[in-house]
């Protein structure tokens, strides 16, 4: 079992990741100002670069244990392009942050890519496990939805 697997260290990573998508969009959007929306973008990735080169490096001792020949294969092709949603999204946050603030940003944010996972999980879409849109999690869905209205509006 990987340390990873373990509950409290996955909900700790969450939280860390919550702390950096928070306070990377208000950052990137403040160099915007000084700078464009697409240079605070384009210096994120490139500067994001180089810490997930090192992990990369350590996780897989030089990319020796992945399977190259059977990644190419095994892998769908959607699978590869994650990155570009990425970059869409800093580009995105980057123009926006600063004209509507952090809560709003993140808050659309949040509760689109939850109901775009509630959709994923529901229809088992792009590989992932199938999970029924219930009550419980539908009331919640909408919990957020009233959330962010209120935070918007108010």
């Amino acid at each position: 079992m990987s340390a990873l697997d373990q509950m409290w260290l996955g909900v700790v990573l969450l939280i860390l990741g919550g702390i950096c998508t928070g306070v990377q969009g208000p950052m990137n959007g403040r160099l915007a100002i000084s700078t464009t929306g697409s240079f605070a973008a384009f210096l994120s990735f490139a500067l994001g670069f180089w810490p997930l080169l090192v992990y990369f490096l350590a996780d897989t001792k030089g990319g020796k244990t992945v399977d190259w020949p059977e990644a190419a294969r095994s892998a769908p092709g959607y699978a590869w392009l994650g990155g570009v949603f990425g970059g869409i999204f800093v580009l995105i946050m980057t123009m926006v942050i600063h004209r509507r603030g952090a809560a709003i940003t993140n808050g659309i944010i949040v509760v689109t890519q939850l109901i775009i996972s509630v959709v994923i999980d529901a229809t088992g879409g792009l590989d992932s496990k199938q999970r029924d849109i219930t009550g419980l999690r539908g009331g919640g869905l909408a919990c957020m939805i009233l959330g962010i209205g209120l935070v918007t509006l108010f």
